[in-house]
């Protein structure tokens, strides 16, 4: 008997159809799977720019402000409080210095946010504490929550939040 090396066209067909439906449950999972890092992502900036602001607030002894835009807010501007301490420009100056713009829904589309904190501000004091509350993001596909504790001002991540 002659030993030959190869495959036979039954193995290849096999092959390739374990391949293409592999190749298309990849490509229904995509979309989701993307929707699903836009929120995190966008969830993980407001974080990391509600702990920037906080830490400055502690180092430089000054209250720091997060205003939130729009309603539902469409973007966040980091700024330091005026002179009395107030982060309404409508009633103090704001010093606009360092100031940091961002505007989410630009940068992470299809996520939705709200926020539950008083006056569209949050406030850091310079002992670290602020009112707390949450800014929710959400989509089709995934919902967090960036808590921020009322007594500590420390700030976390919560996947159990509501659009």
């Amino acid at each position: 008997m002659k030993s030959e090396k190869g495959f036979t066209l039954v193995e290849l067909l096999i092959t390739v159809a374990v391949m293409m439906i592999l190749g298309a449950m990849a490509i229904l999972y995509t979309p989701n799977m993307l929707a699903s890092y836009r929120v995190r992502g966008a969830a993980r900036l407001i974080y990391s720019d509600m702990q920037m602001a906080r830490l400055k607030a502690i180092k430089e002894g000054k209250v720091m402000c997060i205003i939130f835009n729009g309603s539902p807010f469409t973007s966040y501007t980091v700024v330091e409080a005026g002179t009395n301490g107030i982060c309404d420009p409508g009633v103090d100056v704001v010093d606009t210095t360092g100031e940091k713009n961002v505007a989410i829904a630009s940068e992470y589309s299809g996520v939705n946010m709200t926020h539950n904190f008083s006056a569209n501000t949050l406030n850091f004091n310079p002992n670290g504490t602020a009112e707390g509350g949450t800014a929710t993001l959400c989509n089709s596909s995934r919902e967090q929550g960036v808590v921020v504790n009322n007594n500590t001002g420390n700030i976390r991540i919560d996947n159990t939040s509501t659009c």
